[in-house]
């Protein structure tokens, strides 16, 4: 009997931690049972409310939205006579617009863009037809201004020598518009044809028909990239070329142990077709 209490007795020590880890049971028991009069769930939003919150937020997504899809209907507007050439962005909004496609048309103008006549205004980015045929009558553009910088002389520019200064002469080359020309033509290496000043950034194609005839270009001048010689960075810098395009013809001038005889070799590259190396072709050398 003596062996039996012997075994079950404990000391001071251990009697303290087993009332100890009693305590935190029950403390805990009663924190499981007492948890839910303190925390009160969210209260959930009705059906019928949530069915009006998600219409709302529809009606304000379409409104924001300028993808003019078969269900939008314009507003009416208030139109008087205006030269889209000259209003401001108050008074495009005074017409009825949207302030959004009153900053499109005022970016437009901007970065060298104008309207010729009223069929140049129809193709603004974000006129709905239904805009347009309310303001149609109204579009007042003078004769004497339907093609800004007529009376700029009729002259004959080489587009890769001219300066900025000597191609602001051109009819509807302002600037920015001149400025342009030239970023491109140095990223370029200079033009190959006129018909890459269509890729200049704000010219638009009625610009373009305004001017095509008075440019002509000096082949002469282009500076080519050396296939045999040139770096993956060089290859890569060039608007026609960079990307994985510079990067196949490294890899293909390695596999033919950096010597390329001809530039036509190039076009057994995947990447490069027909109309792409008639586009590269006048940059390449060997």
């Amino acid at each position: 009997m003596s062996l039996l209490k012997e075994y079950f007795s404990f000391t001071k020590g251990q009697r303290i931690a087993i009332l100890s880890l009693l305590s935190l049971i029950v403390v805990l028991s009663s924190l499981n049972f007492l948890m839910p009069f303190f925390i009160h769930p969210k209260a959930e939003i009705p059906a019928d409310e949530l069915k009006q919150l998600m219409t709302k937020i529809k009606m304000d997504s379409s409104q924001n939205n300028d993808s003019f899809n078969e269900k939008y209907i314009p507003a009416k507007l208030t139109p008087f006579h205006f030269n889209p050439n000259e209003l401001d962005s108050n008074g495009f909004i005074r017409l009825g617009l949207r302030p959004k496609l009153a900053h499109t048309i005022l970016n437009y103008r901007n970065k060298g863009g104008h309207f010729y006549n009223r069929a140049g205004f129809k193709k603004m980015y974000g006129l709905h037809e239904e805009e347009y045929k309310q303001l149609e009558a109204y579009i007042s553009i003078p004769a004497s201004n339907q093609f800004q910088n007529k009376s700029k002389e009729v002259v004959s520019i080489e587009l890769n020598s001219a300066d900025t200064m000597q191609l602001n002469k051109l009819r509807g080359i302002g600037n920015k518009l001149s400025m342009n020309i030239v970023k491109y033509r140095t990223e370029l290496g200079g033009f190959a044809r006129v018909e890459q000043l269509k890729e200049v950034w704000g010219i638009s194609i009625e610009t373009y028909d305004m001017i095509k005839s008075n440019c002509y270009v000096n082949s002469k001048a282009i500076k080519k990239i050396n296939l045999n010689e040139a770096t993956l960075a060089e290859i890569n810098v060039h608007p026609y070329l960079k990307g994985e395009i510079a990067k196949s013809i490294v890899n293909y001038r390695k596999e033919h142990h950096y010597k390329i005889d001809n530039l036509l070799q190039i076009k057994e590259i995947e990447l490069i077709n027909d109309e792409l190396f008639r586009k590269i072709a006048p940059y390449l050398s060997l």
